[in-house]
């Protein structure tokens, strides 16, 4: 088994974790490693868990978003990540909910008049293969949206809507969902922005597509999952990454498939290589392997 003791002598005073240990507290690590210790059955791990709930409860801005630390202003993607750490370990659900709104409230930046036209006009002379109707996340203000981004808001999302009346959160889950669909790469999986740049098709990569497929759980029988699905297979027959095995993991626990062999591969990894001190990694594969796949399930 992967020990705790990792996760919780690297959290922070201010009760966060960063990439390393020693690294100032991010929001994205923090919730993941929260999410983690939240699972597990240990007064440890009870008590860190409860200390990474006040590190989010107490950076939150008023608006309901997140920045990615303490040392960015702005409210960024990592909201995402907030939104389901709070949700899922009962950090409050007023925070939760306004983090959401804040979602919902985010739109990417839309292409100029120029890109806009030949697109519409002639879809092949541009640069890249995708539909600008079609509305995700960015990773930061005023930037496009990218595939990862979206897939957390829509997860988050997911598990927010039986608090967010009304179709407008249900009408913004659909368009992500079909711009996520629409950058799949041609012959499944995700990479992370487009599928065609300048008539060369991109290669996916384990760790999206697992991402992607979580977040399209509900869809499990289309084609476009199942296509995806075998990708994500194949790509795992020569990618033993812990952060692509532990998404994996996650995933394929949600599709309902044995994941007992990647378990043995994560667990593995981090024999050989305590995945580098790698504090995100380290979460993910305590999260995984204690059967975290229900936290982005509704």
């Amino acid at each position: 088994m992967i020990s705790l003791a990792p996760l919780i002598t690297s959290q922070n005073r201010d009760g966060g974790w960063g990439s390393q240990p020693g690294r100032v507290s991010s929001t994205e690590i923090t919730a993941l490693a929260t999410l983690a210790l939240g699972r597990l059955d240990t007064p440890d791990a009870r008590l860190s868990a409860a200390d990474g709930v006040r590190w989010l409860s107490d950076r939150q801005h008023d608006d309901g978003g997140w920045p990615v630390s303490a040392r960015v202003s702005d409210a960024t993607w990592a909201t995402s990540l907030a939104v389901l750490a709070l949700d899922a370990l009962g950090g409050g659900p007023d925070a939760a909910v306004r983090g959401a709104r804040w979602l919902l409230r985010r739109t990417p930046r839309r292409p100029g008049f120029a890109m806009s036209l030949l697109n519409r006009l002639a879809p092949e002379a541009a640069s890249v293969r995708l539909n600008w109707d079609l509305k995700g996340w960015p990773w930061v203000e005023e930037c496009a949206a990218f595939v990862e981004p979206t897939c957390y808001a829509v997860l988050a999302l997911k598990r927010l809507r039986r608090h967010l009346p009304g179709a407008g959160a249900t009408e913004r889950i659909h368009e992500a969902e079909g711009m996520v669909y629409d950058r799949m790469c041609v012959d499944g999986g995700w990479n992370y922005g487009n599928s065609v740049v300048l008539g060369a098709q991109l290669a996916p990569y384990a760790d999206v597509t697992a991402i992607a497929l979580l977040a399209l759980a509900e869809h499990r029988a289309r084609d476009a999952n199942q296509r995806s699905l075998r990708v994500l297979r194949a790509m795992l027959d020569r990618v033993d990454s812990g952060l692509a095995l532990a998404w994996s993991v996650l995933c394929l626990s949600a599709y309902g498939e044995d994941v007992t062999p990647l378990r043995a591969r994560l667990l593995a990894g981090y024999a050989r290589t305590a995945f580098l001190g790698e504090t995100k990694v380290l979460a993910l594969a305590l999260l995984a392997l204690s059967g975290g796949a229900e936290t982005f399930q509704t």
